[in-house]
């Protein structure tokens, strides 16, 4: 049985358990969270949650996790069979991770750990940003799913960014970033309707939720 390494706080945590729903694996959870330590490093090479354990070893890192993932399950697929347009998915969530996810978590500190803010970085972060939402527009189709009628990984991993990146966005500048992206906003809602989203969504929101009011 896969074991799932991390904790309901992060939002890789989370799109890795729903991904892992989605595609109807028994898994078992492990509570654990970030440690720059021996013997976590020995499973995640950074430290970083999530990770997984199969027959084979450890796997870190949330796209090489959800590709073996999908790999494993083929009659299931949440990518396309055509190459070219595999390579069109990877693109998309490159984009959404590099622009969106990584930029916005520069200021985390700020928005849930009681952080000065830092003006100079949040000047630097917004027009990365507005770029990458707008290469994001580009290469989306939102008809419904981010690049057409069926659901992939992308779809995943850009839904739980988002989860992140909107409240930074909102308190960092009072700046909703769902209205940059047209047909955004209705596909936030389509993919929190799916019960195994509405399920991770639940835990990670209550963990959020608790964790800020230690934080007080």
């Amino acid at each position: 049985m896969i074991k799932l390494y991390g904790a309901p706080l992060s939002n890789y945590y989370a799109m890795v358990k729903a991904f892992l729903l989605e595609k109807g694996f028994d898994f078992e959870e492990i509570p654990i969270g970030p440690t720059y330590s021996e013997p976590f490093l020995e499973l995640s090479p950074m430290g970083k949650i999530p990770c997984i354990e199969v027959d084979e070893g450890y796997l870190s890192e949330t796209t090489a996790i959800m590709g073996f993932l999908e790999s494993c399950i083929p009659e299931l697929p949440m990518t396309d069979s055509d190459s070219f347009r595999r390579a069109q998915m990877a693109q998309l969530i490159k984009v959404v991770e590099l622009y969106v996810a990584i930029e916005s978590a520069r200021l985390l500190g700020y928005v849930f750990f009681g952080r000065e803010l830092n003006q100079a970085v949040a000047d630097e972060v917004k027009p990365v940003m507005v770029k990458g939402l707008a290469a994001m527009q580009r290469l989306s189709k939102f008809s419904p799913y981010l690049l057409g009628e069926e659901i992939t990984m992308a779809d995943f991993f850009a839904y739980y960014v988002f989860k992140t990146a909107v409240p930074v966005a909102r308190k960092v500048w009072g700046w909703n970033i769902v209205d940059e992206v047209d047909g955004l906003r209705d596909w936030l809602q389509l993919m929190s309707e799916r019960p195994m989203i509405q399920q991770v969504d639940g835990e990670h929101n209550a963990a959020v939720k608790e964790f800020l009011e230690n934080a007080e």
